[in-house]
């Protein structure tokens, strides 16, 4: 006999409780896990350089490094292990969720133990003929890197594990937990630094938090999921539905970056390296907006994920309120920006590197803005389950960027850069509201008051970056982004708060 509305089955209390979240608070719960490392990692670096000194915390910054970027051998299969067991969650199908969390875990595994053997095979090669390292400090980094390569496979493992987490909504736990792990990546290091600065202990001591990671990610997915205890046999349908699904995320992973970091190679190769640090630091400063659609899409992902796989037609409202919050909250810090970005490049830099990089730094944040709202249908279309236009869009586009980008540097320097970037990722925004409109349930219908307000900023940005006056910006920053909220905040947090439109869609 099926449950009445007022039973419930056994067991199903956590997921019930995780999937009740509110949207905003999952969102800050995310923003708090991103934000509250970095304070760390600002205070623990200049004790921890002094402590290894410079060649080695070199070689420590560079483990850091590899460790991020071999992340990309999960291939996509921690999000679309998030997707299917949202999807299940969603259709109550918890009996499926087990084989399902299983069979994924076993696939990343297998493959971060590939990636794992690989570079301990080279790890000799690394650090004494590849990689410009002091003879004295050679046998310390083969050490290191042999931790490294050890740590790959359980890194990755809890990366799927977290996966799980998100797909059943349990954010404030996942970041819980993310805080004081990311916390000792940095001050596990400065207490073995402080005895000894040897780096293959440093090593060995990340591989140790990582370890605990694992453990700690098991222990909630249990709490969760009790039937996990009991290992399941790999489904070899789901590897197919997985590693499909994950493979074109690992092409957009590849080519998404690439397209990231193109600009300052063609800089670089162009120019001289002066160029690329006037290019290279508004874009790292303007850029870091894009945590909070990210803190954003995380949990609107297994979101979309479980609507859009009841085909329910609330999705796509979900996803309107969901790009107008973004636009709410990111364009204040845009304009001002745009307005003042001289002055404050000045305060900061010195006038000399502002009036190289004012310019660039406002063409970059318009860009930002609109890459901002893009990562809403960005998360939709995949939630839909179509990752694979994600990809050929963005191997179309790269090589069209590139010409771009060699035009717009010939023409206009650095500044050309900029607008060849920013022009990307507005056309990119684009075609992504194309393919959300044709993957909803019953395609999507943009308010007018959300592309008024969308060009009413836009029109703010030109004349801001264009008028010498201080306070006529000023006026204009306050004008524009006063009247751009008031559009729009109904349609954010009006009479159906978003939290409330992501519970219609199933969250």
């Amino acid at each position: 006999m099926k449950p009445t509305p007022t039973q419930r089955p056994a067991g199903r209390e956590p997921l019930q409780a995780g999937q009740r979240r509110s949207l905003v608070g999952n969102t800050l719960w995310n923003l708090a896990g991103t934000f509250l490392p970095l304070l760390v990692g600002l205070a623990v670096i200049p004790p921890l350089l002094h402590a290894l000194g410079i060649e080695r915390f070199g070689l420590l910054s560079l483990i850091w490094m590899l460790t991020g970027y071999l992340g990309l051998l999960d291939l996509g299969l921690g999000r679309a292990l998030t997707k299917l067991v949202a999807e299940a969650a969603g259709h109550a199908r918890r009996d499926d969720l087990p084989r399902a969390v299983w069979t994924g875990l076993g696939l990343m595994s297998g493959f971060g133990a590939i990636g794992a053997l690989a570079l301990a095979l080279a790890a000799e090669p690394l650090a004494r003929r590849l990689l410009n390292i002091p003879a004295p400090l050679q046998a310390e980094a083969v050490g290191a890197i042999g931790f490294l390569a050890v740590s790959i496979p359980v890194a990755i493992a809890t990366t799927g594990l977290r996966g799980v987490m998100e797909g059943l909504h349990l954010f404030r736990l996942a970041n819980l937990i993310r805080v004081p792990l990311a916390a000792l990546t940095f001050l596990a290091p400065l207490a073995v630094a402080v005895v000894t600065p040897d780096l293959a202990l440093v090593s060995a001591s990340l591989l140790g938090v990582r370890l605990v990671g694992l453990a700690a990610h098991w222990i909630a997915c249990l709490w969760a999921l009790p039937a996990l205890a009991q290992p399941r046999r790999p489904d070899r349908a789901l590897f197919r539905l997985l590693l499909g699904f994950g493979g074109w995320l690992t092409v957009t992973n590849v080519v998404g970056p690439l397209m990231t970091y193109l600009d300052r190679f063609v800089i670089g190769a162009l120019f001289d390296l002066a160029a690329v640090a006037y290019y290279t630091t508004p874009y790292e400063l303007v850029t870091k907006l894009l945590l909070v659609p990210f803190a954003l899409t995380a949990v609107l992902f297994p979101t979309f994920s479980r609507a859009l796989a009841q085909r329910s037609e609330a999705s796509a409202p979900l996803m309107v309120r969901s790009i107008a919050a973004v636009f709410v909250v990111i364009l204040p810090i845009v304009m001002f920006g745009v307005a003042y970005a001289r002055e404050g490049l000045g305060l900061w830099l010195g006038e000399e590197f502002a009036s190289h990089s004012f310019r660039v730094g406002q063409w970059l944040a318009a860009g930002v803005l609109m890459n901002s709202m893009a990562q809403i249908p960005f998360t939709f279309v995949q939630g839909a389950g179509r990752p694979d236009w994600i990809a050929k869009l963005h191997l179309l586009e790269l090589p069209f960027y590139f010409l771009a980008l060699w035009w717009a540097l010939d023409a206009a320097g650095i500044v050309g850069a900029a607008i060849a970037w920013t022009v990307r990722v507005s056309v990119d925004a684009v075609a992504l509201l194309w393919m959300a409109h044709v993957v909803a349930p019953s395609g999507i219908r943009f308010p007018r008051r959300l592309g008024f307000a969308v060009a009413l900023a836009c029109a703010a940005l030109v004349c801001v970056a264009l008028i010498e006056s201080t306070l006529v910006r000023g006026l204009i920053v306050l004008g524009a982004t006063g009247a751009s909220a008031m559009l729009l905040w109904g349609l954010s947090f009006g009479s159906e708060p978003l939290e409330s439109a992501a519970a219609r869609s199933g969250l």
